[in-house]
């Protein structure tokens, strides 16, 4: 082997050295990018200067449009969420255990609210801990007397 090809063989041994102190470095993880439109508490969209906490909460987007958009989505998720809490008083559900968890969802095709059951996949929802609380939200949902 010629003195070229060693030097070669050495540079590529220390490129699949430093390839792998690359995967070794911990990654920075996703943060949502800081935006001008805030979200308030109480859903109204106000334009301020970027907070870090604000931002790293997920209430603070790059335009109105989206900020206004994403109050409506809040305000959905935050009524469901406290229609849970009144039905299910201090239960909640229990991710250790095989049991049934139950969440409830608007169907556009049968243009009703309705539950659905699982025991282990965790959706982006507000769960319910049994039937009974699941449907009785659907029934006040279907009825009108709950609007989201």
């Amino acid at each position: 082997m010629n003195d070229s090809q060693k030097e070669i063989d050495l540079l590529k041994a220390r490129i699949d050295e430093l390839e792998s102190r690359i995967s070794d470095e911990p990654v920075a993880k996703w943060q949502p990018k800081c935006g001008n439109f805030y979200i308030r508490g109480d859903g109204y969209v106000v334009e301020v200067d970027s907070t870090n906490k604000a931002k790293v909460f997920g209430t603070e987007r790059d335009t109105y449009e989206k900020a206004e958009r994403a109050s409506v989505e809040m305000r959905r998720f935050n009524r469901l969420l406290a229609l849970r809490d009144e039905l299910c008083g201090d239960e909640s559900v229990d991710w250790n255990t095989k049991t049934e968890k139950f969440i409830v969802y608007f169907s556009h095709h049968k243009g009703r609210w309705h539950c659905s059951r699982y025991e282990d996949r965790q959706d982006v929802a507000v769960h319910f801990v049994d039937l009974e609380s699941a449907q009785k939200a659907c029934d006040m949902l279907n009825s009108g007397k709950v609007e989201l």
